[in-house]
């Protein structure tokens, strides 16, 4: 998103336009996709030694 600011812009309408821009970016933490798949696979260290093992 770009915003353009002229030379008489007010410092409000400034103000306004910078909230947007930080309410439409959401930013994701490696927390928010913590235990998403938890389950899928099973148990965890099985499923890790059956994908690791190439000698079997």
């Amino acid at each position: 998103m770009v915003i353009t600011i002229k030379k008489n812009t007010k410092s409000e309408d400034i103000a306004i336009a910078l909230k947007k821009l930080g309410k439409s970016k959401e930013t994701k933490t490696l927390s928010s996709f913590y235990g998403k798949l938890k389950g899928a696979f099973g148990d965890d260290l099985q499923y890790q030694k059956k994908v690791r093992d190439e000698w079997d």
